[in-house]
């Protein structure tokens, strides 16, 4: 750029330079000659006042075009001078104008080095643009996708959802007809059976009721025959009390009784009469179911006795306890034996050996 400069500085200087030779050479032209003088004295006065006016005249032409000259001069060399400043100025200007030409011209390359570079940051972020849209594109298209997937299983799965339920319904509805049908004959069959029943158990009933008339009637016969026939062995008993007190007093301590003794009292030692424990083991033997196993084995019942005969309580002690189960039962079923001679026998430990 700036040799491209030189060419029209130096024209212009070479210009100027030839403008003020001109003026120069123009100046020189212009410059008068001076006149011959004649030498010689012998002239007249007339001639050499002539002379002298003309050489005034001359000399102040002269002056006069010197001065002009001069003043040309001067005009001429302040023109040249304006001229050369003007040359000079325009020089600075076709410089400056030619530096802010070289610069606008480097700011323009540099702006559109800048504005290349620009759209090809720009070039570059649209092309990412770009690919990042084709990208997010992609990937709308593939949720899309997936979601219309996931819709449609979703969808599949709904209606199967629903024709599992319609089915699971229309079972259950079936199940439910079939089960309040045969609930319906079931309660048809039970209200039948339940006529039936109610008439079967009505005549039971009237079976039940005559059967326990019956019985109550066997029953109150058993137990007026029971309590003559316990009466009657209570007469007896004391009877055969009272006669072996008779013959006991008669015998005197000699005399012996058939079993073994039992002993009578809380502590088993004979305090009373050992005749009336006796006469209680032989009652509940007669009263007791006796099996062919029981034979050769006994057994010890405490039986307690209130002052009229009354049972009040009846537990094994010691020996079988088969025979013991069945006189306990036996003393129970009998309940009342005669009354005791005395206090001392109201508890007895009886002795019960089956024959």
């Amino acid at each position: 750029m700036k040799r491209g400069m030189r060419g029209p500085i130096v024209i212009s200087i070479i210009l100027h330079a030839l403008l003020i030779l001109m003026f120069i050479l123009k100046w020189n032209l212009d410059k008068p000659k001076r006149p011959a003088g004649g030498g010689g004295g012998g002239g007249g006065i007339v001639n050499a006042v002539v002379i002298d006016q003309l050489k005034f005249d001359q000399h102040k032409q002269f002056v006069k075009q010197q001065k002009a000259k001069k003043l040309e001069e001067a005009k001429e060399q302040a023109e040249a001078k304006e001229a050369a400043a003007e040359a000079a100025r325009q020089a600075k200007l076709e410089k400056t104008i030619q530096l802010k030409k070289q610069q606008a011209a480097e700011r323009a390359t540099k702006e559109k080095a800048r504005q290349e570079e620009i759209q090809k940051q720009k070039a570059i972020a649209l092309q990412k643009k770009k690919e990042e849209l084709k990208k997010k594109q992609e990937e709308e298209k593939k949720l899309a996708e997936q979601k219309e997937a996931e819709e449609k299983a979703e969808k599949l799965k709904a209606e199967k959802a629903a024709k599992e339920k319609a089915d699971k319904e229309a079972k259950e509805k079936a199940k439910q007809e079939a089960k309040e049908k045969a609930e319906e004959e079931a309660k048809k069959k039970a209200e039948q059976e339940a006529k039936e029943k109610a008439a079967e158990e009505a005549k039971e009933k009237a079976e039940k009721l005559k059967a326990e008339k019956a019985a109550k009637a066997k029953a109150v016969k058993e137990a007026k025959e029971k309590a003559k026939r316990d009466a009657a062995e209570a007469s007896q008993l004391e009877d055969e009390l009272l006669s072996e007190d008779i013959g006991g007093a008669a015998a005197g301590p000699s005399g012996n009784s058939s079993k073994p003794s039992t002993s009578a009292g809380p502590g088993g030692s004979g305090g009373g009469d050992p005749g009336y424990g006796d006469k209680v083991a032989n009652m509940i033997e007669q009263r007791m179911l006796i099996d062919q196993n029981m034979k050769g084995k006994s057994c010890v019942v405490k039986i307690r006795l209130a002052p009229d005969g009354l049972v009040l309580s009846a537990t094994a002690g010691s020996g079988d306890p088969s025979i013991c189960r069945a006189g306990v039962t036996a003393v129970n079923m009998i309940g009342k034996f005669p009354a005791p001679p005395s206090d001392a026998e109201r508890t007895i430990n009886a002795t019960i050996q089956p024959q």
